[in-house]
């Protein structure tokens, strides 16, 4: 017989199978690993340095792009000589700590305003579209950002646009107890907030040295984007930090600079533990038992009985009709031996028509069912029930609920930046509209705005009676027939498939002059700038790691923004969550609440009011972070649990699957071919389909049927007369 044919291999396999799991469930949850810091407050620091590299990158993406910005808008303008052109630059809106327009052939500095650099700084840099941005150290050690952009000035020639700025870094949230830093390729801080950071272990970044800081030793980040640190453990509180590249290849300005954020807290000490020896006990023990309950009910029940069938025919196929057949007891076996011993008897001289089929009883098909519900009943409770902690205030580390708060409040900012850099744009726009001679040139003007900020859907100019005169990107979902006096922000609708949100700006009197004439537009004058946000955009301010759902709601708690699908202004997914944004709408809370996703943290934050904005809607941001999706020792042992529990379940129905379809199916089948022939029925001719026990009877039944056929009947001495009835 084949090696993988017959009975034995199914019946084998699963007990060694079986004894795997007994191991596995042994080594899985039997082996404790005690951790003083848990895991997902590890990989909350991770994604909050991810945040903070991301608002750095941004921050050096921004400077680069007002001074590309500016070299395009000197580009256009006219002034009398390098100063004046340097002047011009430092009107258009960004502060700068220094500039200076330099000669690129020889690095010579034309003109400088502000604070001084060193000129070694720019002397190597060549002059082309494109100048990546550096890092520089002044005299008295602080470090300075230097943005380039090469530009060509009416009547003065080719320069060299310089910029410089200080490095932003922000506390992530507002808060200051947190150590915020930016390192370079040498693991020298170039710019820092907030506390001094002590002495980190790495325990995941692979560099030559055991111990690193951000004052000394070199944080490796070729071959991970992120990562966390361990520190020192003072009064029961341990020093963690999480590490992120700034670069990014999706936004390549920063790339030139080699930073690396780090973010650093002091974080309680905790005492919990992965694993669960009392459990991991009780499962192995209670599998094994069930592991030799199982092989003791296939072995007795199906393979020695099958294995004494097949001896039992072949023997009678060689026409040893001596001794009577085996007659095993239950089921299929039975009912195939019986018929066995009829054929026997029938070779002997009886009728066929003395033959009375066994009733049929318990068989092979419901003893393999027995053993899977034996397993199943090892394995659901592993799945569903071992191991289920109730989360409290107590299981949840506080630090993580501190993390979510803060990141949270983050998310916030940033929707108010964006806002605010919005704002912005179009009030630039409505300014210089005062100084453009044509309407040519404010069609010029909406479309570079539009090309160069991804923000917008939709940038257009609003005339006195609420028409559009000039527009720029796809037509107004919701187009403004008025704007209010001043700057502001405006959610455009509160119904309807798609959230509309927009800045507006009113556009000075004076710009009215240049509509007095009939143009094009008319005699319109231009009221207000108006800029569409794309939702898209929006939505991706939300996206970020680690933060669970996020969801930005407006006055009446709708939600109009999340960077998972949503329908427009559906209510928050779960009343907690909306009766948490209901108690705290101006100051940010957090609290532990049930929801379809089972207990997790929530925590609301209002978007911040936009510093010289006469008018802004009311909107939250509000997160929740399922308990369940936490990386804790509570929560890894339960997956263990179930992971265990899976793979006896996976086991079970693999081998028995098996065994119902190449053992027990077959002889199901093989039991009605044997009663029939027994019978009678000499007309059907058997063909042995398996290579195993089945298909050995099935051989030795079909020799039988073409003997009784051909009519050769033993001569043994015991008369037809005597053979027993049936």
């Amino acid at each position: 017989m084949p090696l993988l044919g017959g009975v034995r291999p199914p019946i084998a396999v699963l007990l060694c199978l079986l004894l795997a799991v007994v191991a596995l469930a042994m080594l899985a949850l039997g082996t404790t690993v005690a951790e003083d810091v848990p895991q997902a407050v590890l990989t909350s620091q991770q994604h909050i340095a991810a945040d903070t590299a991301s608002e750095i990158r941004a921050a050096v993406n921004q400077d680069v792009a007002a001074v590309r910005e500016s070299a395009t808008a000197l580009s256009e303008a006219q002034a009398p000589d390098d100063a004046g052109y340097l002047k011009l630059f430092t009107s258009l809106g960004t502060h700068w700590r220094g500039a200076a327009l330099v000669d690129p052939t020889t690095g010579k500095e034309l003109a400088v305003t502000g604070e001084a650099f060193p000129a070694s700084a720019v002397s190597a840099v060549a002059a082309n579209d494109t100048i990546a941005p550096k890092l520089v150290t002044l005299r008295d050690g602080q470090t300075r950002l230097l943005a380039f952009a090469s530009v060509d000035l009416p009547g003065q020639g080719r320069r060299l646009l310089v910029g410089s700025d200080v490095l932003s870094v922000q506390a992530p949230g507002g808060d200051l107890t947190r150590t915020v830093q930016a390192v370079n390729q040498h693991g020298k801080v170039v710019a820092s907030v907030g506390p001094a950071l002590t002495t980190i272990q790495d325990r995941r970044i692979p560099t030559d040295a055991a111990t690193t800081s951000a004052q000394q030793g070199d944080i490796n980040s070729t071959t991970r984007p992120s990562g966390f640190l361990l520190g020192s453990l003072v009064s029961g509180k341990r020093t963690v930090a999480g590490w992120a590249d700034v670069a990014s290849q999706a936004d390549g300005s920063a790339d030139a600079l080699h930073l690396v954020a780090v973010v650093a807290v002091s974080t309680p000490q905790t005492s919990a533990v992965t694993g669960n020896t009392l459990v991991a006990l009780t499962a192995a023990a209670s599998l094994i038992v069930a592991t030799l309950l199982i092989t003791a009910l296939l072995v007795l029940g199906l393979q020695r009985p099958l294995l004494r069938l097949h001896l039992g025919g072949a023997r009678l196929a060689r026409g040893d009709l001596s001794r009577p057949a085996p007659q095993p007891r239950l089921g299929e076996a039975a009912r195939i031996g019986h018929a066995l011993e009829a054929l026997r008897v029938q070779q002997l001289g009886a009728s066929p028509q003395e033959f009375q089929p066994l009733r049929r009883s318990f068989g092979s098909r419901a003893l393999v069912v027995l053993c899977g519900v034996v397993l199943v009943a090892w394995s659901v409770p592993l799945l569903f029930l071992v191991d289920r902690p109730t989360p409290n205030a107590n299981t949840v580390p506080t630090q993580m609920v501190s993390d979510q708060q803060l990141r949270t409040v983050a998310a916030a900012g940033r929707i108010s930046s964006s806002l605010a850099t919005g704002s912005t744009d179009v009030s630039g726009i409505a300014t210089a509209i005062a100084s453009l001679s044509s309407p040519d040139q404010i069609q010029l003007l909406l479309s570079r705005t539009l090309k160069e900020h991804g923000r917008y859907s939709t940038l257009y100019v609003l005339a006195q009676d609420g028409s559009v005169i000039s527009r720029a990107g796809g037509s107004p979902r919701h187009q403004l027939s008025s704007v209010p006096q001043g700057d502001g922000v405006l959610q455009l609708n509160t119904g309807g498939k798609v959230p509309s949100m927009a800045v507006y700006a009113t556009v000075p009197k004076t710009a009215n002059a240049i509509f007095k004439k009939p143009t094009a537009f008319g005699s319109r004058g231009p009221v207000a700038v108006v800029g569409e946000f794309d939702t898209t955009y929006l939505n991706s301010i939300l996206n970020h790691a680690g933060m669970g759902h996020v969801w930005l709601v407006d006055a009446r708690h709708k939600v109009i923004g999340s960077p998972e699908g949503f329908k427009a202004f559906q209510s928050l997914p779960d009343s907690s969550l909306t009766s948490l944004a209901v108690d705290s709408p101006s100051q940010p809370a957090h609290s532990l609440v049930p929801t379809s996703d089972g207990p997790a943290i929530a925590a609301s934050a209002p978007v911040s009011a936009i510093p010289g904005v006469s008018r802004q809607p009311s909107w939250q941001v509000v997160s929740s972070q399922p308990v369940s999706w936490l990386d804790l020792s509570a929560n890894r042992t339960q997956h263990l649990t179930m992971l265990v529990g899976l793979i006896g379940l996976t086991v079970s129905v693999l081998c028995l699957g098996w065994l119902l379809v190449v053992v027990v199916r077959p002889l199901r089948e093989l039991s009605g071919i044997a009663e029939r022939l027994a019978a009678g029925d000499r007309r059907t001719v058997l063909y042995p389909v398996h290579h195993d026990e089945v298909g050995s009877i099935t051989r030795s039944l079909e020799i039988i049927r073409q003997r009784l056929v051909a009519g050769h009947h033993s001569t043994a001495s015991t008369p037809a007369a005597s053979a027993p009835r049936y």
